[in-house]
């Protein structure tokens, strides 16, 4: 389904990965690891064994993209625990800017093959400074020193706030402005343990989850060359000017991390079925019951599907270089969908796994391993932006004319594609083009634009919507990919899930479009031209759920005669 056959690399990558995850983490987590957020020696072996499995030098490693590499071995590690996948992360984002912008020198020296260096990202600053914003930044440098016919000497002062990676880090990222007249603009600098000046790594932040990685909150006050500004300088008069500002230098890094943190989140959802069945089949047979293991299962299912599109698009970006507008069109939309769509549905849904397995004392065990789970997810969703700066930007984005008419195509190729679920999805996103047509174009009593980015009431359910859309279609596209493989008892339960997942999609979506029409624009009310076309297409919709119930009643009957496969 996720399209990862066929490459030799992904399958030695996740067999390593599955075998660290079962054999290291799992024994770390059982013995109560996760009560320690300090850095141990338990943890650091840990690490090594993520260093000896190579699942910490792929971005090195990596010449064919390395979001898909990256996503493949964190599902497995993410399984278990969120904190792992995190350790084995955090390293590869330093690295990603290295590989991506770095100097030939600087990529020989932080992603030499001989010799492993573990870097880390220092982005995020105290309150009330940047946040995780990029595009704020407190951290300082300045020239210290610049003799005639030398290299600039540069002081860097940092404090960092959540920094991952610091306890061990080899060298550290810093992103820093200039306050001085003679340095222009913001930047990034590849700072060391050995430079002149004080690197404090910081001491260890009291967090909730993610207790197997590393996270710190350090301070920095350095003396470095101007060789370590990273992707290099030009010197214009008596000016020395970066050749990248940091916010170009962290885009690409954001766009592909941000497809595998959704993965690391979606993995959560399905990581939790067989406590959840194992409950519900020690409890009860009836068939009403078994719902919202389906509503579990189609939605991780979903937020899977949507998380490996984003990543293969990302990979594909990488091949063909960012001058290809469709794929940057696509990726400025899809990857910050994803994180969105499995943050968000995932804080959700594991609120009901862990109500579920955690209301008898015999599942307790599983029900602390659900609410595990529910705080890691929660902890991802502001990884890399919070929700609110994903809505954002999906509102910004979604809107081009360009990445409309592929929307277009999309709704047509859905409408083609076989299967219930495509009738249901195709409807859905039809509404929804029409819907944001029409608001876009809609003034309020003032005869203000109602859809602009000061009214987020406005814009963000609109993303919200998108990101269910987009979700439902990489699980549609996926089942269609399946089917074409073989089809048998299982492929038809996968197709029966899209289905399902289709109509809650619908059902969204619906309620969305219909809460911004009346709610938003006073001039759309009942009888008006307007109001007749957006009716028809609602009650297409709803005509299309009719298939929506006879899938859930298969799905469930199946998971109740295939007990061995829907326990693992």
């Amino acid at each position: 389904m996720w399209r990862l056959p066929g490459r030799e690399d992904l399958t030695e990558l996740t067999r390593s990965a599955r075998q660290i995850a079962r054999q290291i983490v799992e024994p770390l987590v059982e013995s109560g690891a996760r009560s320690d957020h300090s850095w141990t020696d338990e943890k650091a072996r840990m690490l090594r064994a993520l260093d000896d499995g190579g699942l910490t030098s792929i971005v090195a490693n990596s010449g064919n993209g390395v979001a898909v590499p990256l996503a493949a071995s964190l599902w497995e590690l993410a399984w278990i625990d969120g904190g792992s996948a995190v350790c084995a992360l955090s390293g590869g984002v330093a690295q990603m800017v290295v590989r991506d912008f770095g100097t030939p020198e600087q990529c020989s020296s932080y992603l030499s093959q001989d010799v492993r260096r573990h870097g880390a990202l220092c982005l995020t600053e105290p309150l009330p400074g940047a946040g995780s914003d990029a595009t704020l930044v407190d951290g300082r440098i300045a020239i210290a020193e610049w003799r005639p016919g030398e290299q600039p000497v540069l002081e860097v002062e940092k404090r960092g706030r959540f920094t991952s990676h610091m306890d061990f880090a080899d060298f550290a990222i810093a992103a820093v402005d200039s306050r001085d007249a003679r340095l222009r603009g913001t930047c990034l600098v590849l700072i060391e343990p050995g430079d002149a000046g004080i690197f404090d790594r910081g001491t260890p932040i009291r967090k909730l989850g993610h207790h197997l990685s590393s996270t710190t909150n350090p301070t920095f006050r350095l003396r470095v060359p101007a060789e370590r500004v990273l992707g290099g300088y030009s010197i214009e008069g008596d000016v020395i000017v970066p050749n990248y500002n940091h916010c170009e230098l962290l885009a690409p890094a954001f766009r592909r991390t941000r497809a595998v943190m959704a993965l690391v989140t979606a993995s959560k959802m399905l990581s939790v079925l067989a406590p959840v069945m194992a409950c519900y089949r020690a409890y009860s047979e009836g068939e009403s019951d078994m719902g919202p293991v389906i509503d579990l299962w189609a939605t991780g299912e979903a937020a899977a599907s949507l998380g490996f599109s984003a990543a293969r698009l990302s990979d594909d970006l990488d091949r063909f270089g960012p001058g290809l507008r469709s794929l940057d069109r696509q990726a400025a939309v899809i990857c910050p969908a994803a994180k969105l769509f499995s943050t968000t549905r995932a804080s959700a849904m594991l609120r009901v796994a862990a109500s579920i397995v955690g209301k008898d004392r015999t599942f307790g065990a599983g029900g602390s391993f659900v609410g595990q789970k529910l705080i890691d997810a929660q902890l991802e969703s502001v990884y890399f932006g919070p929700e609110a700066a994903q809505r954002r930007e999906i509102a910004v984005f979604m809107t081009d004319p360009a990445f409309l008419a592929e929307f277009a195509a999309w709704t047509l190729e859905i409408r083609q594609a076989e299967g219930p679920g495509a009738i249901i999805l195709a409807a859905a996103m039809a509404l929804w083009s029409w819907t944001l047509k029409h608001v876009r174009h809609a003034k309020d009593p003032r005869g203000l634009p109602v859809f602009r980015d000061v009214r987020q009431t406005v814009t963000f359910p609109a993303a919200d919507a998108l990101t269910w859309l987009l979700a439902a279609r990489a699980l549609v596209l996926d089942v269609v990919a399946l089917n074409t493989v073989d089809d048998g008892p299982v492929e038809s339960f996968y197709i029966d899930l899209a289905t399902v997942f289709s109509a809650q999609t619908a059902g969204s979506v619906a309620q969305v479009c219909t809460e911004l029409l009346f709610g938003c624009d006073p001039q759309f009310v009942h009888g008006a031209e307007t109001c007749n076309e957006f009716t028809v297409l609602r009650t297409k919709l709803y005509e299309s759920l009719a298939c929506a119930m006879p899938a859930r009643k298969r799905a469930i009957q199946f998971i109740r005669n295939s007990r061995e496969f829907g326990s693992a």
